[in-house]
């Protein structure tokens, strides 16, 4: 089969042509057409300026600052009589305290120089053993001790007195090796009177105190030769009375070192042989010895 021929070409389009602007005419009879024409804004107003003002006149500025000054001196006369006030309470509270102390101090120099207190002087008088017994036991020394103790004391004051409360004493027997303690018993209290010696007593017991057989030997010698020393410690309280003045109850040592023996056939409650004198620690401190 023979081949078909190409297409031919199609013809090219011709371009349409433009419409010429026309203008427009008028139809007949009517009236022509006017553009209106836009108005010009009006300019705009410059802006307004505050005025400067007057400066008052000068018998008004006196009279102005005249009547700010009385506030500020009102205000500052104010604080500083608060600062005032406060510093004056200070100063009379301070000055009372120093007055209060002045005259409580010259009260107790006039009660110083009027009364002339003085302490009492306490003397421990020899003990008397009622009972000593010393074991002789292979396995173990014990010792079974009963002592009475009187100290005696002297008030030489003419006007003050003393008060004694409930207090205690303790007895030990001095040794090279260590004190040894014998018991303690009550001790009841006594009112000193001015000019006038009193006298306290107790009586400590101690049973089966265990000791070293060498001890148990020394006491032994000592016992038989009368020349055991003891010590006494009694803990009470004191109080001072000085016409209708009367002081607190403070505690009270008394310390008695090197009581002696009573020889034999001596009665409790007698004296019989030198008496030690005994010291007297305030507040049960040593270095507060009133001897």
């Amino acid at each position: 089969m023979a081949d078909k021929p190409p297409p031919a070409p199609a013809p090219a389009m011709k371009p349409k042509p433009k419409p010429s602007a026309v203008p427009a005419v008028a139809a007949p009879g009517a009236p022509p057409r006017t553009t209106p024409s836009l108005k010009k804004p009006p300019p705009l107003a410059p802006p307004t300026q505050a005025r400067p003002l007057k400066p008052p006149p000068a018998h008004q500025y006196r009279q102005q600052q005249q009547q700010q000054q009385p506030e500020g001196r009102k205000r500052r006369y104010r604080s500083h009589r608060g600062g005032c006030s406060g510093r004056r309470v200070c100063c009379l509270a301070t000055g009372f305290v120093l007055l209060a102390l002045c005259l409580a101090l010259a009260a107790a120099c006039l009660a110083y120089l009027y009364y002339h207190p003085r302490p009492p002087s306490f003397h421990l008088q020899p003990l008397t053993t009622t009972r000593f017994r010393v074991g002789n036991s292979s396995a173990v020394s014990a010792m079974d001790v009963t002592v009475a103790v009187k100290v005696v004391s002297w008030n030489p004051n003419d006007r003050v007195s003393f008060e004694y409360g409930d207090g205690e004493g303790r007895v030990a027997l001095a040794d090279a090796d260590g004190d040894i303690a014998l018991g303690w018993a009550p001790v009841g209290g006594f009112r000193h009177g001015a000019r006038s010696v009193a006298a306290v007593g107790f009586v400590a017991a101690a049973k089966g105190v265990v000791v070293d057989e060498a001890v148990a030997a020394r006491v032994r010698d000592r016992y038989r030769r009368r020349q055991l020393a003891f010590k006494v410690v009694v803990d009470t309280h004191v109080g001072a009375r000085a016409g209708a003045v009367r002081t607190g109850m403070v505690p009270v040592r008394l310390l008695c070192d090197g009581g002696g023996m009573a020889p034999r056939g001596g009665v409790s409650g007698t004296v019989v042989g030198p008496m030690s004198k005994c010291q007297v620690y305030l507040f049960r401190v040593r270095w507060f010895s009133l001897n």
